[in-house]
């Protein structure tokens, strides 16, 4: 990790519990995350925004039986995809060297002398990195929600084992540290927890700079999404689980998600959502949201020819397991339908208008 500027040795002895909240207005000091964004680049599938529908697919099937593999649930193709199943190690000891040269910043540059976005784009690195490689390390892993269960005293989430500024700190830390320190609910988006049902993994690092744009990015595909929102019978505006996991920037829970869940909704959905009565916290899809769904191979002694078959009937010979290709053919159609539409261009991710800063 580079230093874009001098770099001088400081006195260390932050506590987990008092991680730094001073900053530096106009600060001109910034962090390199150049080797983040190769491995994020070069893993990370961008599957479109959302159509905010169910998939018009069947379940893909084991070749020649009744038996469903993959993820069922109607979130299923959507999120972008981590390629872990590529990750051998070679690839997890760069991220694991990543992860702590980005804990180890504070010894070369205390974080006061940062900016308070380049602060924040700070802790959301550290945590994606400490995240993407503890699912590294465990892969093939199919489900995430022990990891980061919040009430489990030994979860993943809750765990000190990172050093920062010689004192063990977890996941749980830099999470409440974000939530306590930058008002502004659009942070919850900037937290990967490597499941579908949660926040995008981007392709690139966050920085600085751009920090308030691609969390709102990550908003609108996030409350414009079957895992974000759902509307049930006209009436009920059903929201992810993941806003309860967040509800500290929620005290109000019905009326202030709502008002954030409008904020951010596209204009054909807002209209929806004023018709509806009721909102309840019950969408949540833990499967991990790689390729795969955490199994790379579906049957014993590596990879097979299978067949999968989409709405319209069409089939297809892969030398993908059938829910893996599953998932690259909706991303065709998806990105198909939006060249189409947009006259024959299309812009997988384009320019997020920008968020107020705290």
């Amino acid at each position: 990790m580079t230093l874009l500027g001098v770099m001088f040795l400081f006195t260390l002895g932050t506590k987990a519990s008092d991680l730094p909240t001073d900053h530096t207005p106009g600060s001109e000091y910034s962090i390199d995350y150049s080797d983040l964004d190769l491995i994020l680049k070069g893993s990370v599938l961008n599957m479109g925004p959302s159509t905010h529908k169910p998939p018009i697919t069947r379940f893909a099937r084991a070749t020649g039986s009744r038996i469903q593999v993959g993820n069922t649930r109607m979130t299923n193709q959507e999120g972008n995809r981590v390629m872990i199943h590529a990750f051998e190690a070679p690839e997890l000891a760069y991220l694991k060297k990543i992860r702590d040269e980005i804990l180890a910043v504070p010894t070369n540059l205390p974080l006061e002398h940062l900016s308070k976005n380049e602060q924040l784009a700070y802790w959301f690195n550290l945590h994606n990195v400490i995240v993407l490689a503890k699912i590294s390390e465990e892969y093939p892993v199919t489900y995430l929600n022990n990891f980061f269960d919040t009430n489990g005293r030994d979860s993943f989430l809750n765990q000190k084992q990172f050093s920062f500024n010689n004192t063990l700190i977890s996941l749980a830390d830099i999470q409440q540290h974000v939530l306590t320190n930058w008002n502004n609910p659009v942070v919850i988006y900037g937290f990967y927890l490597g499941a579908v049902g949660t926040p995008n993994v981007r392709t690139a690092a966050y920085k600085g700079a751009t920090v308030y744009e691609h969390l709102h990015a990550n908003a609108v595909d996030f409350v414009n999404s079957m895992r974000g929102t759902q509307i049930w019978k006209s009436s009920e505006l059903r929201v992810s689980t993941y806003y309860e996991r967040m509800n500290s920037k929620f005290p109000n829970f019905e009326r202030d998600v709502r008002a954030h869940i409008n904020k951010y909704a596209k204009d054909n959905f807002k209209r929806r959502i004023a018709s509806t009565t009721s909102i309840s916290a019950d969408i949540e899809d833990w499967h991990i949201a790689d390729l795969y769904n955490g199994r790379p191979f579906s049957q014993p002694g590596g990879r097979y020819a299978g067949t999968t078959t989409d709405g319209t009937g069409y089939q297809f010979r892969t030398r993908l397991p059938a829910h893996a290709a599953q998932i690259l053919r909706a991303r065709e159609r998806k990105l198909f339908r939006l060249y189409r539409n947009n006259g024959g261009t299309v812009e997988v991710e384009a320019l997020p208008k920008a968020e107020k800063p705290d």
